[in-house]
């Protein structure tokens, strides 16, 4: 069996997360059923990271195991041919048996966009919140969240609480014209963990939050809900990176 990593782009608005689920249209989902189609066998796709309905993805990862001898130039052009406008395969390799998209990925990077004013072309991608912020206060706040913590306080949902440390390897505020982006890179992600954060960083910058109290959220039984959640179109999964030492095959470019 050969063992194929692939590198996806999707647009999420249709999707309802990356997840198969009961009904509704997914990610894991779509790609099953087309490879499937592609090669003639039964397909289990896994991802590095369980995107949430409507949030997007320019650097997702996925392996799958197949019996197929298609090269990697066909199977990336076919499975193309075969998805909807709104997924793209950047990319295909034939990696170790034992390479895992989830667990063996080191760190993933997400952006949040928040755009400070109304905008109908790129409505599907940003958060468009008309509010005075105090990015100066935002920016230093937000260093807090580097490093090791138990972000409990920072997710939604109670089954996530035993598994709530995560480590924060960078994070930073930029103002890009219009726009204010988010950049975090962490080992793993909790369930809605970016875009809570968005919302209290929002709360922050409007006033209705002090950097106390923001900070209070990290410590070990926080379990206040957030007020505000920031809706998923804002945010995009950029890129999963994995260890140096995990042998790749040469990949194609699409």
């Amino acid at each position: 069996m050969r063992n194929i990593k692939l590198t996806l782009e999707y647009e999420g608005t249709d999707f309802c997360g990356w997840q198969v689920q009961p009904e509704g249209r997914t990610v894991q989902g779509f790609l099953e059923e087309k490879l499937g189609v592609l090669l003639q066998e039964p397909v289990k796709i896994i991802g590095a990271g369980r995107t949430d309905a409507g949030v997007h993805a320019q650097g997702q990862v996925a392996n799958f195991t197949t019996a197929s001898g298609l090269s990697l130039r066909e199977i990336q052009r076919r499975l193309n041919s075969l998805l909807s406008p709104d997924v793209v395969v950047r990319q295909a390799e034939e990696v170790s048996e034992k390479f895992h998209a989830r667990y063996d990925a080191t760190s993933r990077h997400y952006r949040y966009r928040l755009s400070t004013r109304p905008t109908a072309l790129h409505r599907n991608f940003v958060w468009s919140l008309l509010a005075n912020l105090d990015l100066v206060q935002m920016r230093k706040t937000v260093q807090v969240l580097m490093g090791t913590h138990d972000f409990a306080g920072f997710c939604l949902g109670p089954d996530e609480r035993p598994h709530c440390v995560c480590t924060v390897q960078d994070v930073s505020l930029k103002k890009v014209r219009d726009e204010i982006h988010l950049h975090i890179v962490a080992d793993r992600f909790l369930r809605a963990m970016v875009r809570v954060i968005v919302g209290r960083l929002v709360d922050l910058g409007r006033g209705r939050l002090s950097p106390e109290r923001f900070s209070k959220f990290l410590e070990r039984g926080a379990d206040q809900r957030p007020i505000i959640v920031a809706p998923p179109q804002g945010l995009c999964l950029l890129e999963v990176t994995y260890p140096r030492t995990t042998k790749l095959g040469k990949g194609d470019q699409r």
